[in-house]
């Protein structure tokens, strides 16, 4: 996803840098074929760039913006990750009061190549300089109304429902072939309830990325919490996708492999 933000920056007349100290030779592949631009290390980012865009697991979200912090950032940091409204807020806090502005994001959609299919949402005090450096797409941007934290609350609200709906079909297919009445649970669905075939293909593509979202569910829990709902319905679904954890960035699993995984 981070490409896609980057590259979208770079079609609209911006010259992109990133930092590839600790990264992978596959990131740096990625970064090179995207035509960005190495800056070595995050101290030196800092120096270079007016704007900094954070894309990374919401697990590591908030140490990334402290170590911005710590090196004295005066620019624009836009955290794009999917994190609670609460969490972002705390960030945006620590940031600006060593001198930067903030803004707030929450990219919706996969990471796309065409227009029309992901939407970086920004919201807070600047978020209108920041949307024309994204101006040429692939990604889309939207600016909302109200201050920090409403690009994270709609991300974590669309998230809650995109991925949530996923561990639950997991569970409840999971949980009818353990008490072996998946057939007959199959067999009521073709007459009454959801398609069997889409949810298999829901399930298929999202197991080799499961490992992903299971910090993005406890940012999800965290945020029905403090909006006086029960949070436990996506702390289950983050376990649901920490046992899927098995098929990181490998080929889409069939139906049985995953539940057989759960099941372990």
């Amino acid at each position: 996803m981070g490409i896609v933000v980057a590259v979208s920056a770079r079609n609209s007349g911006n010259q992109v840098y990133w930092t590839s100290e600790g990264r992978s030779a596959t990131t740096r592949q990625r970064a090179s074929q995207a035509g960005l631009e190495d800056a070595g290390t995050l101290a030196k980012l800092c120096e270079l760039c007016p704007v900094m865009v954070s894309v990374c697991p919401p697990e590591f979200a908030e140490a990334a913006a402290e170590q911005v912090a710590r090196l004295s950032y005066r620019g624009t940091y836009v955290d794009a990750n999917a994190i609670a409204p609460g969490r972002v807020q705390r960030i945006a806090g620590r940031l600006e009061e060593g001198g930067a502005r903030f803004v707030d994001g929450g990219i919706i959609g996969p990471p796309a190549t065409t227009r029309n299919r992901t939407w970086l949402y920004l919201a807070g005090e600047h978020a209108a300089e920041i949307a024309p450096l994204f101006s040429a797409g692939p990604i889309e941007v939207e600016v909302l109304a109200g201050g920090v934290g409403q690009a994270s609350a709609l991300k974590m609200c669309f998230a809650a429902y995109s991925k949530g709906s996923i561990a639950l079909a997991c569970s409840v297919l999971a949980a009818a072939q353990q008490l072996d009445v998946l057939q007959d649970l199959k067999r009521q669905w073709a007459r009454s309830g959801p398609s069997l075939a889409e949810l298999e293909n829901e399930i298929s593509r999202a197991a080799p990325k499961a490992w992903r979202f299971t910090g993005e569910m406890h940012e999800i829990a965290a945020t029905f919490e403090g909006a006086g709902l029960p949070p436990d319905f996506h702390r289950a679904a983050a376990e649901i996708f920490r046992r899927l954890g098995q098929f990181k960035d490998g080929a889409a699993p069939g139906l049985n492999d995953v539940l057989g995984t759960l099941l372990k």
